[in-house]
């Protein structure tokens, strides 16, 4: 069998604030294989974006301290590189897609510099090897004219076309994994479809590996293989789209799809569902599983011992959850529910 890409281990993060520790991530461990696309969802705070900017040692220090873990990137442990060596890495074999590319294209410099750089960066290219390169991207992701863009300054885009640049600049190396978080967030819906398919069609194109970064469930259900429901730094849910969708076992699963349009009952004039509470203060983590206050259906063991991320009774292989209660024999005794 295929060895994971990516792989990470019990990998904690905390945060130093003046109200004290901040436990972002905790204890988290999972691998993606390769051409997988994983659609990590949870609501913010969950330690979605915080886990990959620290495996790829982006967080700010020493406020941000990676306490333990390891993340094994081809047999490597990123956590345990020299700065240059996993410079070398970023960029080169893990691209990066932001939320906000207007914040991340430097607005004086022209689309073309900024792609020529990572190109003459990570493979030595000259200037009109990497031009033609840029070309070449702008071309795969969907621009019009690639070869006039490359003298236009990000402004001159529209919000989707910027979006697309980014896709371009991630992709730039051919890396073996790309890392889009909430890259569609600030898209409206037809330039959202549109960067789905385009991702989704670079993945079959290229081989790529894709972890996905997103509050949208519909969206994971469009492009994910497997989903990663995340909740105050921990795994509650994971498994394949299909499985996790139509029988969710934790919880907080079940919340998150009945918060979707047509996710809860009614004749479609029904309010939506929500999510009762607020997450944790994760400076002071409650004791056990961190979504029991929140949760109607917990049990006096979920207030006091952490579920362990454990493979669904019964149920298709790789559906784990972290759960001390059985969610359908409750369901199946309150129908209304449904």
């Amino acid at each position: 069998m295929a060895s994971p890409l990516i792989e990470i281990r019990n990998l904690s993060v905390v945060f130093d604030t003046p109200a004290g520790t901040l436990h972002a991530v905790n204890d988290l461990s999972y691998s993606v294989m390769p051409g997988e696309t994983l659609g990590i969802v949870g609501e913010s705070g969950s330690g979605k974006s915080v886990h990959v900017m620290a495996m790829l040692g982006l967080l700010s220090s020493p406020a941000a301290r990676v306490v333990s873990g390891e993340v094994l990137f081809r047999g490597h442990d990123l956590l345990r590189l020299p700065e240059r060596a996993l410079r070398d890495i970023r960029g080169r074999d893990i691209g990066m897609v932001f939320q906000d590319p207007m914040s991340s294209l430097n607005p004086v410099l022209t689309i073309g510099r900024q792609i020529r750089e990572v190109l003459q960066r990570h493979t030595g290219m000259n200037r009109p090897q990497a031009s033609a390169r840029a070309a070449e991207l702008l071309e795969l992701v969907g621009i019009p004219d690639p070869a006039g863009r490359l003298s236009h300054y990000p402004h001159e885009f529209s919000g989707g076309m910027r979006q697309r640049v980014m896709i371009a600049i991630g992709l730039a190396c051919n890396p073996a994994l790309l890392i889009a978080d909430e890259a569609t967030t600030a898209l409206d819906v037809t330039m959202q479809a549109q960067v789905i398919d385009l991702i989704r069609d670079i993945r079959q194109r290229l081989g790529t590996t894709v972890i996905w970064i997103t509050h949208d469930m519909g969206v994971v259900a469009e492009l994910a293989d497997t989903i990663q429901v995340m909740y105050a730094g921990r795994i509650m849910e994971r498994g394949p789209i299909s499985p996790v969708f139509h029988d969710p076992r934790s919880a907080y699963t079940w919340g998150l799809l009945r918060c979707m349009p047509g996710g809860a009952p009614g004749n479609g004039t029904q309010r939506l569902y929500q999510i009762p509470g607020s997450p944790p203060n994760m400076v002071h983590p409650p004791p056990g599983d961190p979504f029991a206050p929140r949760n109607r259906f917990a049990t006096a063991r979920c207030h006091r011992q952490v579920p362990p991320l454990r493979q669904v009774p019964g149920g298709a292989p790789g559906h784990m959850v972290a759960a001390w209660y059985d969610l359908p024999e409750i369901l199946a005794t309150h129908p209304e529910l449904h």
